[in-house]
């Protein structure tokens, strides 16, 4: 059986249980196990590529069984926290941070909530004109080249969103503030899954070009009144798109979208 350390990080509550209060649910081993080693991980500030304690050492030392340490493991991949490599050569390594597995978790949370598209479009409105104010104060010569050059991108000819999704995630990077950008990138994904659903004509795809390309410039002048204001009228040009289409009480990926991918 396992043996479960009751002075770990989720600790069981030793009182005794009250008469009619609900006792509170014991954590499984696997879970107190994956507690204690992501503890070491972050506690030690251990970097991409440092090996962890093998699977039979793990099993030596903390008395777990090899189902409960794997449990343990898999729960710390997920996390993408570990890289488990199988074969001679393999082994347990610090995973380098994966951002990918916030936003897509992200994006189910709000899919399976039924996060509104008029919620989804007031929360960017909020964050992103704040964020293109931040990138005009402070961003470097080499990311508002970069920022003209996916404003520029962002033709009809090319018949792709990508470049314009990719230039809401650039303008993050380029406000230099390591949570705006982590919050901006968080809700890419689920642009990337809702905006080429949404029947844009070319007309949309050029007014947004031109937004983009308004915003890119501000940012390039230094200029963050100006830009803050250009991403505003961007955000309520495309609500009013939205709006139009009907699109802005359904949730912003409804359930029909999944069915027919």
């Amino acid at each position: 059986m396992d043996r479960l350390d009751q002075s770990g990080p989720r600790g069981v509550a030793s009182e005794a249980p009250m008469y009619g209060r609900r006792q509170p649910r014991l954590p499984k081993a696997s879970d107190v196990l994956a507690d204690r080693l992501r503890g070491q991980i972050l506690g030690n500030q251990m970097q991409p590529g440092e090996p962890l304690r093998s699977e039979a050492t793990l099993i030596a030392e903390t008395g777990f069984s090899r189902g409960t340490v794997r449990e343990a493991l898999r729960l710390l991949e997920s996390d993408g926290l570990i890289e488990i490599r199988r074969g001679p050569h393999g082994g347990i390594r610090v995973a380098e941070p994966d951002l990918s597995h916030v936003t897509r978790s992200l994006a189910l949370l709000l899919t399976l909530s039924g996060t509104t598209m008029r919620a989804f479009s007031e929360f960017r409105q909020l964050v992103e004109p704040a964020a293109a104010a931040a990138a005009a104060r402070t961003a470097t010569e080499e990311q508002r080249g970069w920022l003209l050059a996916l404003a520029n991108a962002g033709s009809p000819r090319n018949g792709s969103w990508e470049p314009s999704i990719e230039f809401h995630e650039a303008l993050g990077v380029c406000s230099n503030n390591e949570i705006v950008r982590l919050v901006i990138a968080a809700f890419g994904q689920e642009l990337t899954w809702h905006v080429p659903g949404e029947q844009l004509s070319d007309r949309d795809m050029e007014e947004t070009r031109r937004a983009h390309l308004s915003i890119a410039q501000a940012v390039a002048a230094g200029d963050a009144d100006r830009a803050a204001k250009a991403m505003v009228r961007h955000l309520q040009q495309f609500e009013r798109v939205l709006a139009a289409n009907g699109r802005l009480d359904q949730p912003v990926l409804p359930p029909e979208r999944w069915l027919s991918n």
